[in-house]
Formats: structure tokens, C-alpha cells, sequence
């Protein structure tokens, strides 16, 4: 069980110095990927009652690249596990870069592989296959830096996901499972982040050599619950299609993740026939900004990096605590009884097509986390620790800019970012460089008891408290002021 130290340890591995940096010259660029798709019998990151996958659907692919310009250079990973601090130290050591100049982003896609696979316990030969792999492409950017020009477009895919938080008029809120989304009039949407960006960076002759792309929505579509499965699910499946377009010029293409917290795709355990329907019509929207772009005329590369530290609030009362207990008691019950009715339980809404050992696996940690809790209220411990560090890294390259954040951050954050920043364009990619503490809303969402709001149960860690993500939007703004004001900001 964790206690109020463990709770302060695991924030403070967010930290980071503050960095901001330059560079001058012409840019550059390197990019390297490779096949990832692990084999049946891996372990899978479902909660099911046999989390190994059970079939492949489709590949995926990990990526890496840099960004040089003169004395700076940033190193970038990407792909669907959450390798992050064992990426970004191979970048670092073999781009001889600091730690953090480096930035790993990961797809959220939940059709990939679960990470604590990895190691003397895989039997399948993965694991030496992947870490062989990984440590060949990042070896292999140092010597493939060449000249590149960055242009940039964005358009807009609105069909493939929704808002799956919802707020009744009492101010109750709850998850819309897509068996509740297809009731709603319409096909419904709700408030959402539609934007997909491209960044391309050319080579000398025109052709693509690296496309960073965005867009916000959890990759659920191919997500199987018991029978897991390898699925590069609608954000892998776009970049596949974009890729694929530019026929011989062969670019590499990354897919960031937006701030998706409250935001899934629509179809959700569909299957992998919408996956591709999905990543067809996201690819789509991508191939066109990549064939329409604005040219970036003075690519300036720099780096700023600093801390926001969104602050906790108190746990709740031990009568509330003891009230709660009670009601996951006997939840445990009725889901040891075969019971249909526990689809609910302290504000949690379940999917109907979850069977009762999945609804099981899901409650458990309630418990875990309210026994956490008296524990702690009974010595006299109301709040554990004051505040989450989080750190932020923003990157700029001309007019637009990269803000990378950890975690799973709700879809106003982001929007927050972009609408504040001083840069033409800016894009907001979260599950960057860590997802410890998970789901992190606005002012506006604490108290609230849905799944992502109140996500600190399974967390291990207390609630937040006003202003919560507010101020990492805040930090990220003012980290993207002073890399407007370039080298003499330094």
C-alpha cells in the first residue's frame, strides 16, 4: 500500500530543471522507425481475466528523429508503449544531448502492448528483438542529419470522436459509454479538439523526409477487452495512409497525442473494421494538409522547459470515507453474485459489454485506494502531499510550436495552450514524457466523481484542487513566451 512518501516520490520523478535554449544556422533533421508489432502471447495492457494478446490485426511501428541547429539538438521518440525514460536516455547518450533535450511521446493507443512485458520474464524473444531495434535507429540518426525546410498545415477531422464526459443539470457527471453516446440525438459530438496538424520537414530536392503529425482522441476503436489484440487502432492506421501516399520518398511519420483525457473515439470496442475506417479518414485529412502547407521562413529551433506544480487537495472525510467502503462492499457482492446491477458504484459508470470479472478487476482498486485513505485519516493525515510537479517541455520551430506535457490531460488544457499562445500555431501533445499521475482535468472538473475525473483512486494519490490543470496551461504559456522572444530571451 502506498503512503504519503511514496505518493511525494512518484511526483517528484516529473521534475525537471529549467531549460531554455537556441539554436542558429540551417536546420536539420534525422528520423529512423521500425516494426514493433509483438506477437501473440505478449503481454496486453487490458484488464481482462487473460491480458496476453490474442491476435495481431495490423502493424505498429516505433519512431524516432532530431532536430539540429547548430549547437542544439533535440531528440524525439514516439510509438504505442510508455518506454519513456528508457528512450529518451538512448537519445540522449547517443545523440550526446542532456536528458532534457530529449522528449518521448506515446499514441495512448490501447490495441498496443503493455510495457511490463518487457524484460527477463517475455519468453516470446520480444523483448531483445524490440530493445535491439530501438537501440539500431536511435545509433543510426546521428549519421543521417541532413538540410531540411519545415512547412506546416492543419485541418479538421470532426466525425471520429467525442466528448465522453457529460454533466447533468443537477451538476452530477458521468462517462458516456458508447452503448449511451448512440442514444444521444444526432451523432453526437459534444465539445471536442477537431484539429489535425502536419509539420513537414523536406529535403533538399522537395520530398518529405519526417511528418509530425496531431490529433486528439483516445485509440479505442480496436480495443478488445478479453481477447486483446494488436490493432495500430485509427492513430497508427492514419500515419500508415499518410506515409504510404508519398510512395518513394518514404517519410517517416510520428503521430502525436492530443489532450484527449475526456475525449475517445467514437465506436469503442468496435473492432478493426472502424480502426480503419477511422484512420482512413483521419489519414485523409493529413495527406491534404501535407499537400498544402505554409512554408516556416525562419525555422528557428529552441527548447524551453520548466514545471507546473498542480496542487492537491485534501481527502475526503472519514465519514465519507466509511460511507463509501460500505457502498464498495457491497458492490463486491452483487459482482460475486453474478449481479446485473453493478454497472455503478461511488460515481463510476461501466460499460454494459464489460463482463462481471472485467467490472471486478476495475472496482478493486476503489477499495485499495479507501482503506489507503482511513488509514491515513485515522493518524490525523488529511492531505499527504501539497502539489504535482509536471513538467512541461516546449519546442519551437519558427512561427509554430510543440508544447509536450505529461499525462492525460483533459481537452481545455490544450485548448487553453493554443488559443494563449503568442506562435502562429501551436500544438498541445499530452502522454509526453511520463503518465504516472493519469487523468488531470481543469478548475472546472474537480469534485467531480466520473471516471476521469476522480481517477486519483486508481492513481493512489488525493483529489486535486482548484485551479488543477489551469496551471499547467499557465506554465506551458509562459514557456512558449519566452521562447517568442528568442536567444535574447536567454
Amino acid at each position: 500500500m502506498l503512503s504519503a512518501g511514496s505518493i511525494a516520490g512518484l511526483a517528484a520523478s516529473s521534475e525537471t530543471k529549467e531549460v531554455l535554449a537556441f539554436g542558429s544556422g540551417r536546420l536539420e533533421a534525422a528520423a529512423a522507425s521500425f516494426d514493433c508489432t509483438p506477437p501473440v502471447g505478449f503481454r496486453s495492457s487490458t484488464y481482462g481475466e487473460n491480458p496476453i494478446i490474442h491476435k495481431v490485426e495490423g502493424p505498429l511501428e516505433s519512431r524516432v528523429f532530431a532536430l539540429r541547429q547548430g549547437n542544439l539538438t533535440i531528440g524525439w521518440g514516439n510509438a504505442d508503449l510508455n518506454l519513456y525514460d528508457e528512450t529518451r536516455q538512448r537519445l540522449a547518450t547517443s545523440l550526446k544531448i542532456p536528458f532534457d533535450h530529449t522528449i518521448f511521446s506515446c499514441t495512448h493507443n490501447h490495441s498496443g502492448l503493455n510495457e511490463a512485458g518487457l524484460g527477463p520474464g517475455d519468453k516470446t524473444g520480444y523483448t531483445k528483438r524490440y530493445y535491439d531495434n530501438l537501440d539500431a535507429a536511435v545509433a543510426s540518426l546521428s549519421g543521417k542529419f541532413e538540410p531540411v525546410d519545415a512547412t506546416w498545415a492543419a485541418g479538421k477531422e470532426e466525425t471520429i470522436v467525442y466528448n465522453r464526459k457529460y454533466r447533468f443539470p443537477d451538476g452530477k457527471t458521468t462517462f458516456i459509454r458508447e452503448e449511451d453516446r448512440v442514444k444521444l440525438p444526432g451523432d453526437y459530438t459534444g465539445h471536442i479538439d477537431p484539429l489535425a496538424s502536419v509539420v513537414r520537414f523536406n529535403r533538399k530536392d522537395g520530398s518529405p523526409m519526417l511528418f509530425v503529425t496531431h490529433y486528439t482522441g483516445h485509440p479505442v476503436i480496436s480495443y478488445n477487452l478479453e481477447a486483446a489484440v494488436a490493432n495500430p487502432d485509427f492513430c497508427g492506421w492514419s500515419i500508415i495512409d499518410l506515409v504510404d501516399s508519398w510512395g518513394k520518398a518514404k517519410p517517416t511519420g510520428v503521430f502525436l497525442q492530443g489532450c484527449c483525457g475526456d475525449i475517445s473515439a467514437k465506436g469503442m470496442f468496435s473492432g478493426p473494421k472502424l480502426a480503419r475506417e477511422s484512420g482512413r479518414k483521419l489519414g485523409k485529412v493529413f495527406i491534404d494538409a501535407s499537400r498544402h502547407t505554409h512554408k516556416i521562413e525562419n525555422p528557428q529551433l529552441g527548447i524551453a522547459t520548466g514545471v507546473a506544480y498542480v496542487p492537491f487537495g485534501p481527502l475526503p472525510s472519514l465519514e465519507e470515507l466509511e460511507k463509501e467502503r460500505a457502498e464498495l462492499v457491497a458492490y463486491q457482492k452483487r459482482v460475486d453474485a453474478g449481479d446485473p446491477n453493478t454497472l455503478r458504484v461511488i460515481g463510476y459508470n461501466f460499460s454494459e459489454t464489460m463482463l462481471m470479472g472485467y467490472r471486478r478487476s476495475l472496482a478493486a482498486p476503489f477499495m485499495r485506494w479507501t482503506d489507503w485513505a482511513i488509514d491515513l485519516r485515522k493518524k490525523g493525515i488529511s492531505q499527504p502531499v501539497e502539489s504535482l510537479p509536471v513538467a512541461i517541455t516546449a519546442v519551437r520551430v519558427g512561427d509554430i510550436a510543440i508544447v509536450a506535457m505529461p499525462h492525460e490531460l483533459f481537452v481545455d488544457i490544450g485548448l487553453s495552450v493554443r488559443k494563449r499562445s503568442p506562435f502562429t500555431y501551436t500544438i498541445p501533445a499530452a502522454y509526453s514524457n511520463g503518465i504516472d499521475a493519469h487523468y488531470i482535468g481543469t478548475s472546472q472538473d474537480v469534485g467531480d466523481r466520473e471516471y476521469m475525473s476522480a481517477f486519483y483512486r486508481y492513481a493512489m494519490r488525493p483529489p486535486f484542487r482548484k485551479p488543477a490543470g489551469d496551471v499547467i496551461a499557465d506554465k506551458a504559456v509562459e514557456l512558449l513566451g519566452k521562447l517568442k522572444k528568442g536567444p535574447k530571451a536567454v
